[in-house]
């Protein structure tokens, strides 16, 4: 892009040719007010309060939508500007009930904020609104229409971001309001997904999170930290308000990232609503049906006492979340593998991890990365849901497919033996069983290859767009990686041979649950699942208690003899299979690094000080190792550094053999 240079306020700015006048002063630190504006939406200029003046033009011009012209002189200050403004604030108040003092975002809302800033003390008109519906239909958001400016940020994020489309306008003029769903509640919508996100850009009162809008002011807050959400794979980046020491709210940050700043219902919910779980604050030891606190001399002593005939007759475990950070994940693979050599470690998405690697396995041998940041979903022109529900799964995945989809104008086909999780905006939809599924995708990448002899009129029609994409992207379920490892096999077939290539690997999105998978498949997965089978006289569980455990690894702790249970939280049924209970940080009492499925090592960052009589995990591993009469030894595998490295280019993957009967070994450390 060509390079300009205007004058704003004086300052002599310097811009690339297409830029709006806005984003040039915001680059240059010149303030300019706005209302309806957001960055990462498409700007509209329907508020006016950006206005300026161009020298030469006599109209006043909106700065968010106006390009930035070579040698033009702008003003952004003037009389004339300040009247404006204050004339709009005013029928902005005036159109409806906008009393401060009455509403639960006053010190929050940027209309106010203007207000103040404009001197504006008084509405020179009328006041002729009616009353409007206070909508409180959904169990989660509210949406009160008297608050509303019609600035649209809602519909825009809805749209433009969570692809969802659910909020739009109806009726005309002054009546006009945000409707779900072509005229319904809220609550009675279809296609809301309980993001939030409408809540986060709202600058009024209008939309709030029903469960957090009273906890704490943005402004009342006494810190904001940024970390990340570590609830799936994306590893969303978010930014938690504190107040009196407790997490009030958390919001999505990055309004510019591929993501938009959105965060799913998991994100939004489950994260500020966990601190309001009860805690265990020390350590506990069962007697019959309860429990007694101990200190942790005593705990550790019965752990070690236990553990340590149980791991010479080869009959101790471990099961470890794969939340965990990779320095968590490091200390726990140092103490169980590489210094007890302990063979019985896994995480509770072992399974999924082992189908992923396995089906991943003959790819990453020819060099290639055999998956692409999540996000490049979004550069697709043809994606392939092969077995999975994003929504799910990884829920701000989902919205890149539907913004894809339906903005984009990608062409969205669904391969599954259920459900199709995007009803109504497929372009193709084929359903198998899943006994014939391993045999339809064959058929599918032949058909892409070219030999369609026999095939299905839809197969062939698939065949045809995707072989005439040019950035298509498959993504595969978890379910497909724990049914078989072949399918994830067959499924990457089909990506490569439609020329699914990116910069930074195979255009393949595996739908990884948990939000460190890749960080647990150097550390803690073990090479076959021996939680289904046998019985253990000790094992150690570490839990986040952020997501519910899955019915093998409940099983498991049923069987075993004697079971520590690491965890933030009193979680049941998990806190019912303990005989000691240790107490471990929450999510917001911890920092460390997560492998993201977006391609980067994301920090969490510490939120809150740890709080009761919680060691650290380095800590009690040590402890435990001297009891034992073991030293410590280093792990001898980093947690995300070269996983699944990319040594050759995409495009020079070559599909391979996956016949019924093939077996592919499973590899511990993959690098």
């Amino acid at each position: 892009m060509s390079e300009i240079t205007l004058v704003i306020d004086g300052v002599e700015c310097r811009a690339s040719k297409g830029e709006t006048i806005l984003q040039v002063a915001r680059k240059n630190n010149i303030y300019i007010p706005t209302l309806c504006w957001m960055e990462g939406l498409t700007p509209i200029g329907s508020c006016r309060m950006c206005v300026v003046e161009v020298a030469g033009n006599a109209k006043l011009l909106t700065a968010c939508t106006t390009p930035a012209e070579n040698n033009m002189q702008v003003s952004t200050k003037t009389e004339k500007l300040g009247k404006y403004r204050r004339q709009i604030l005013e029928l902005l108040f005036a159109g409806r009930n906008h009393f401060c003092m009455f509403c639960s975002q006053t010190g929050d809302c940027e209309l106010q904020r203007l207000a103040i800033e404009h001197g504006m003390d008084n509405v020179r008109y009328p006041f002729l609104y009616e009353t409007f519906h206070n909508d409180a239909s959904d169990p989660n958001i509210q949406i009160d229409h008297n608050r509303c400016i019609l600035c649209l940020r809602c519909i825009r994020v809805c749209a433009e971001k969570v692809g969802a489309h659910t909020l739009d306008l109806e009726k005309r003029g002054w009546g006009t309001n945000i409707m779900a769903d072509f005229g319904r509640q809220l609550g009675e919508s279809d296609s809301c997904v309980s993001c939030g996100a409408c809540a986060q850009v709202c600058p009024t009162g209008t939309i709030t999170l029903r469960d957090f809008v009273y906890r704490g002011r943005r402004h009342d807050c006494d810190d904001q930290v940024e970390s990340i959400c570590p609830l799936c794979s994306l590893g969303c980046k978010i930014k938690a308000y504190v107040r009196t020491g407790s997490v009030v709210r958390v919001e999505g940050i990055s309004g510019d990232s591929p993501d938009g700043g959105q965060l799913c219902h998991m994100g939004r919910w489950w994260l500020p609503k966990s601190t309001e779980r009860e805690r265990l604050s020390v350590p506990m030891i069962r007697t019959g049906s309860s429990f007694r606190e101990a200190s942790w001399e005593e705990a550790l002593d019965l752990i070690a006492e236990r553990m340590a005939p149980a791991l010479k007759a080869d009959r101790a475990g471990a099961l470890v979340s794969e939340l965990s950070t990779d320095e968590e994940l490091t200390v726990i693979s140092s103490f169980f593998r590489d210094t007890l050599e302990m063979k019985k470690m896994d995480g509770f998405y072992g399974n999924m991890l082992r189908g992923f690697v396995r089906g991943l396995k003959p790819f990453a041998d020819q060099g290639v990365r055999p998956f692409t940041g999540a996000h490049n979903i979004l550069a697709s022109d043809a994606i392939v849901v092969v077995e999975a529900n994003p929504q799910e799964e990884a829920p701000v995945a989902a919205s890149y497919i539907r913004v894809s989809t339906v903005i984009e104008r990608a062409k969205l086909i669904n391969v599954s033996s259920g459900k199709n999780p995007f009803d109504g905006i497929s372009d193709q939809d084929l359903r198998t069983t899943e006994k014939n599924m391993l045999s339809l995708l064959t058929a599918l990448r032949k058909a892409v290859e070219g030999d369609e002899d026999g095939a299905a009129p839809e197969v062939k029609e698939i065949a045809s767009i995707l072989r005439n994409a040019k950035k298509p992207v498959v993504v595969i379920g978890s379910k497909l990686a724990e049914e078989n490892p072949l399918l994830v096999t067959e499924a990457v077939n089909l990506a490569v041979a439609s020329k699914a290539f990116f910069e930074d690997g195979l255009g393949v999105v595996p739908m990884l649950r948990a939000g460190n998978s890749l960080g647990a498949l150097n550390t803690i997965t073990g090479e076959s699942d021996w939680v289904s089978d046998g019985h253990l006289d000790f094992l150690y569980v570490l839990s986040t208690g952020m997501v519910a455990e899955d019915k093998r690894s409940l099983e498991a702790m049923t069987r075993a003899r004697f079971v520590v249970v690491h965890t933030p939280f009193m979680v049941h049924p998990l806190v019912n299979m303990a005989d000691v209970l240790l107490p471990a940080p929450a999510w917001f009492e911890r920092s460390g690094h997560y492998c993201t499925l977006e391609g980067e090592r994301r920090r969490m960052n510490l939120v809150t000080a740890p709080t009761g009589n919680i060691k650290g995990l380095s800590v009690i591993m040590k402890e435990l190792a001297g009891r034992l009469g073991v030293e410590m030894q280093k792990a001898s595998a980093a947690p995300c550094e070269n996983v699944y490295e990319a040594k050759a280019a995409s495009e020079t993957a070559r599909t391979v053999h996956s016949a019924p009967g093939a077996s592919v070994p499973f590899v511990k450390e993959v690098r």
